[in-house]
């Protein structure tokens, strides 16, 4: 058992063992309230597309981008991974230091965290019945647009995270940028700050820092994605290609211009928040 969960059981009386089910032959948690349906992604997708990450170049540049802004901030080493997908973000973060818990309604995403090193939950948030005011913080990357009940998650995290606990999350930026990739991707919207801005706000949470990133991926996906879809051409172009894409050399100077221009800049296709709790 994780420090994590045992610092639970000791400060708030909670066990895993009540809300989840382990099961050893997949080395994971299964949450018993939780319906599969809960999943963005059925366990087949996560599994075609966990094999172009490891090597992107969108995910290894958005993974230092994101240690990057944590490093901003004082973040005890307990992260919450609430939607963790296939456990790359807690992989990465694991091996700078922090210790990630990851949470995901995919088995299929699950299991491939568990296959990286992580503790994961099977299951959301709310179906593992956290005490309040037990979680130092919480992270979400690329989760937040996926969700119908966005308020209902994020009173969630606000419930159980301390009072001055942070909240991390990574969005679609700029709605100009809409297109059938977001279709496809399940988005209910894409974010700008001032509309993150209010809808935390509404939900308990002062951003303490907000800003775009992947400058330099606007003008390629307007003219690759939205433009034909504008144009009625509904498939999302390039999406395996953008994921699968290792970057090379150019991608190499893309990465060391995207890593130094995170959140500086006014426009990017992503937008990254960190929020605190408020009284």
């Amino acid at each position: 058992m994780t420090a994590e969960l045992e610092r639970l059981k000791s400060e708030h009386g909670w066990q895993a063992d009540s809300v989840a089910t382990f099961d050893g032959s997949l080395g994971l948690w299964v949450a018993r309230e939780f319906q599969p349906e809960d999943s963005v992604y059925s366990d087949s997708q996560w599994t075609e597309m966990d094999s172009l990450i490891d090597d992107s170049w969108w995910y290894k540049t958005r993974n230092r981008i994101i240690l990057k802004v944590l490093r901003r901030h004082t973040l005890s080493n307990f992260i919450w991974d609430v939607g963790c997908g296939s456990g790359v973000v807690g992989r990465f973060l694991n091996n700078q230091g922090y210790s990630v818990i990851g949470v995901e309604p995919s088995t299929a995403g699950a299991v491939l965290t568990v296959k990286r090193g992580l503790t994961a939950f099977c299951g959301t948030l709310g179906s593992l019945a956290l005490p309040s005011e037990s979680l130092q913080n919480v992270s979400m990357f690329d989760v937040l647009e996926h969700l119908e009940d966005r308020q209902a998650a994020l009173k969630e995290c606000r419930r159980v995270l301390r009072p001055g606990g942070l909240l991390v999350l990574s969005l679609p930026a700029l709605k100009l940028l809409w297109s059938q990739f977001d279709v496809d991707g399940g988005h209910f919207l894409r974010y700008n700050k001032r509309s993150i801005r209010r809808e935390l706000s509404k939900n308990g949470f002062e951003v303490v820092q907000s800003g775009y990133f992947f400058a330099l991926t606007v003008l390629p996906l307007f003219v690759l994605r939205v433009i034909p879809f504008r144009l009625g051409m509904r498939r999302a172009a390039a999406t395996e290609a953008t994921m699968a894409a290792g970057g090379g050399l150019i991608g190499r100077f893309a990465a060391w211009v995207e890593l130094r221009a995170a959140t500086r800049l006014p426009f990017g296709s992503s937008l990254l928040v960190v929020a605190r709790k408020t009284q």
